[in-house]
């Protein structure tokens, strides 16, 4: 008898959890969406503001307040995010209060390309147009070409993350067959890269010679570095 009881209460608490789920599922499909909080994963580069965030949700209402959680498709709202050119990622969801969260992740710029195309490269080595609402403190590139991008790319994710050089160089000039001169900061000078490869190895014979010449109090009298050669770093002193 115990055994017939337990097989006749089992359906039934299925059936029972199951029409709890399908009441929860319709009373917030009912739910009218009341708030919305806009919130970014990094605020230091706001290339594109909550406000036009926003409008990118909008369809055809004028808003998505007061618009019942159904009729707004959050695989939608996410892709016309992502199909912004200043966003890389973004998450769209309502929760239980009626709040839509909208979690959106920026592109980041990490050099200026100057020239025929006026835009940035990003960290996902894909071109972005620059924005009208933030300018990045980025390396400018001048010279660029589409064939040298992933050696550009490259070199310049060893820069970004190399304590030093991340500051000290802040533009980049590419010739016709890709070799590169940099220049810095806060030294009146220019390193001759040559080609854009063997890169570990020239940046530590600059660093050698730029502690030596720092040493030395003779930094300001050097017009440029060549760093082409292998093992050595040949310096030209400005003219007297």
């Amino acid at each position: 008898m115990k055994k017939i009881l337990k097989l006749l209460i089992l359906p039934v608490v299925i059936l029972v959890i199951l029409a709890l789920y399908s009441f929860a599922g319709k009373r917030h499909h009912a739910r009218e969406i009341n708030d919305i909080k806009i919130s970014f994963t990094d605020y230091s580069d706001p290339f594109i503001s909550e406000k036009n965030v926003n409008k990118l949700l909008i369809v055809k209402e004028d808003s998505v307040k007061n618009l019942l959680a159904e009729k707004l498709d959050l695989n939608k709202s996410e892709t016309r995010l992502v199909a912004d050119p200043m966003i890389r990622t973004a998450e769209v969801s309502v929760d239980l209060n009626g709040r839509l969260n909208v979690v959106v992740e920026q592109r980041t710029p990490i050099a200026r390309l100057v020239g025929s195309k006026n835009m940035y490269l990003d960290s996902d080595n894909q071109l972005m147009p620059l924005s009208s609402e933030h300018t990045a403190l980025v390396p400018v590139i001048t010279g660029f070409q589409a064939e040298f991008q992933e050696q550009l790319f490259d070199f310049l994710e060893y820069v970004r993350h190399d304590e030093l050089l991340h500051i000290a160089i802040t533009q980049i000039a590419l010739s016709k067959n890709g070799e590169a001169v940099l220049m810095l900061r806060s030294h009146d000078m220019r390193l001759k890269m040559g080609k854009l490869e063997q890169v570990d190895q020239k940046m530590s014979n600059f660093k050698a010679m730029l502690a030596k010449v720092e040493k030395d109090k003779t930094v300001d009298q050097i017009k440029s570095m060549d760093l082409r050669y292998d093992r050595q770093v040949i310096v030209v002193k400005k003219s007297s």
